[in-house]
């Protein structure tokens, strides 16, 4: 997976899996330390449950201002399955 910064946003792509979860935190948490605060997962193509880990994890970092955009109809489900959909701003 890699992480493209744009205009306030993060472009995620590839996967976010429980095998490099770290090292895409440590991206994003630097991303959105600089105030980017999109997260946009148009362009990614495997998941597993260490993205709503991501997630969450995302929110705490940014105080609760991170949005997440463009994701996926799995994640989407993830979110509902383990009952955190309303911990999670997204477009």
């Amino acid at each position: 997976m890699t992480i493209q910064v744009g205009t306030g946003s993060l472009l995620l792509s590839g996967e976010l899996t429980i095998m490099n979860y770290i090292e895409r935190l440590e991206e994003a948490k630097a991303a959105l330390e600089q105030g980017h605060l999109t997260i946009d997962f148009a362009n990614v193509q495997d998941i597993d449950s260490s993205a709503i880990a991501f997630m969450l994890q995302c929110v705490r970092i940014s105080g609760g201002k991170v949005i997440f955009q463009s994701l996926p109809n799995t994640l989407n489900g993830l979110m509902s399955l383990y009952g955190v959909s309303d911990l999670l701003k997204t477009n």
